[in-house]
């Protein structure tokens, strides 16, 4: 009987061009394989070409040092072979450039396969975070407007959201209730609130009423509360909505003028 003929191993490339194209490209994220060598790409998915603007035959062979970024992208191409031993794994936010020159900003995770006994690869996942950061800067200058805007009106003003964490709150609010500057910085919701029920002149009232609104989602109220001080101030709340759901509550405070002798 003759003897077979040996099977000559796969080189990594070849494994991955016979193996990975329809498990990579039945994936969601971006998907690249990695040899580790020369750090080049041997295969992409589709949605890694659409993430870099091109085909992604057009991405294999191309040296991932050369693709890095930033200079951190750089780094970490540099030591990757020897920071990723055995089957760890990196998590971790970058950058690519895509086609156009433009930076996608995106959450990256790299692992360490071994397909075959002594062929490893790196399977890098990139998942795109345009619109998560769009959504991130959207809301931060939504903060600022809502920010000027209750400082440019006269009444203390105070946001909550329905589990009793502050939002915000404008600097009249701080000055009318005498709130110390300390506990202005470290902003502890818990903090503030006994400092606000310590200043009114009849506590178990107070936090009554408080309990009541809280109670009542719908509900819009006007009350006037008792200083220690010896004055008063007119409290006004009524529901915050978004998006015709109850998020939280708007307080709104103004010292009352004293009563004529």
């Amino acid at each position: 009987m003759n003897n077979p003929l040996p099977v000559e191993p796969f080189s990594v490339a070849e494994a991955a061009r016979r193996t990975w194209p329809a498990l990579i490209e039945s994936m969601l994220d971006a998907v690249c394989l990695v040899e580790p060598e020369e750090m080049r790409i041997v295969a992409a998915n589709g949605a890694a070409g659409r993430l870099y603007g091109v085909d992604p035959c057009e991405l294999v062979g191309r040296d991932m040092r050369d693709d890095a970024a930033t200079p951190e992208d750089v780094a970490f191409w540099c030591e990757t072979a020897t920071a990723l031993g055995g089957h760890a794994a990196i998590l971790s936010e970058s950058l690519i450039v895509d086609a156009a020159g433009i930076a996608v900003p995106v959450l990256r995770r790299v692992s360490r396969v071994e397909p075959a006994p002594g062929n490893a690869l790196y399977v890098v996942a990139l998942r795109d975070r345009r619109a998560e950061v769009r959504t991130a800067r959207r809301a931060e200058v939504n903060a600022a407007e809502l920010a000027a805007t209750l400082e440019s009106v006269s009444d203390g003003v105070l946001v909550v959201d329905l589990a009793g964490r502050i939002g915000h709150f404008n600097r009249r609010f701080a000055a009318l209730w005498e709130v110390p500057s300390e506990m202005l910085m470290l902003r502890a919701d818990d903090q503030l609130f006994d400092w606000m029920r310590s200043q009114v002149k009849e506590p178990v009232a107070y936090m009554r009423r408080l309990a009541e609104i809280d109670a009542a989602l719908e509900l819009e109220a006007t009350d006037r509360v008792l200083l220690r001080s010896g004055s008063s101030v007119e409290r006004r709340t009524v529901p915050q909505k978004s998006q015709g759901r109850t998020i939280g509550r708007v307080f709104s405070f103004r010292r009352l003028a004293a009563p004529a002798a």
